[in-house]
């Protein structure tokens, strides 16, 4: 059975349906922040999806996902701890904390 999963849109609002592909928790600031790596129907592409208020956090790239050997998980835990090196700690936290 296919589980979906609903990603904010544009206006915030979740109203896109797309394709849950697989969940984790990262703690950030000791902090707990739960995910939800999604597929987007259109334009097709698979991404990380902040639980709480179903926005995209990152991209997951095809050679990112191959180099994790096709787990999910590994390849967005990944992908998140790039963008907090690029963002910051407390700027990731304190932005999903408010999302």
């Amino acid at each position: 059975m296919i589980q979906t999963f609903m990603v904010a849109d544009m206006n915030g609002g979740r109203s896109i349906k797309a394709v849950q592909l697989a969940t984790f928790a990262h703690y950030i600031e000791g902090v707990q922040f739960r995910f939800v790596v999604t597929r987007l129907p259109v334009p097709s592409s698979i991404g990380v999806t902040h639980r709480d208020s179903g926005k995209r956090v990152c991209e997951l790239s095809d050679d990112a996902i191959a180099a994790a050997a096709g787990d999910y998980v590994v390849a967005a835990r990944g992908e998140l701890g790039k963008l907090i090196q690029r963002v910051g700690t407390a700027r990731m936290r304190s932005v999903l904390a408010a999302a």
